[in-house]
């Protein structure tokens, strides 16, 4: 939830600091402890991941395929970019967490 609904690589998001800052609402409407907070951004990250790697590994022959070639491609391409904002702005994030 904090990836897709507080973290975004679009260049219309708001800024790092604003995102993190979402980060922390949401972790502090779980309750989080800060133990817990700190794991947060590494969930992010593994889930974005994750994401791609799912994707790639989906069939694209036309009888099991979920989506287009083109739709997949596109699907790790977010993901990866979205993980590498998250992780250039990592900093950030972790200090929002604290």
């Amino acid at each position: 939830m904090a990836w897709t609904w507080c973290v975004s690589s679009k260049t219309t998001a708001p800024p790092a600091t604003a995102q993190g800052a979402q980060v922390r609402v949401l972790a502090g409407a779980y309750g989080l402890t800060a133990a817990r907070r700190a794991a947060v951004l590494d969930a992010i990250l593994d889930r974005q991941s994750r994401n791609a790697r799912w994707w790639a590994e989906r069939p694209t022959d036309s009888g099991h395929r979920l989506a287009s070639p083109e739709q997949i491609t596109s699907r790790i391409a977010w993901s990866e970019r979205e993980h590498a904002c998250t992780s250039a702005n990592r900093l950030v994030f972790a200090a929002a967490l604290r």
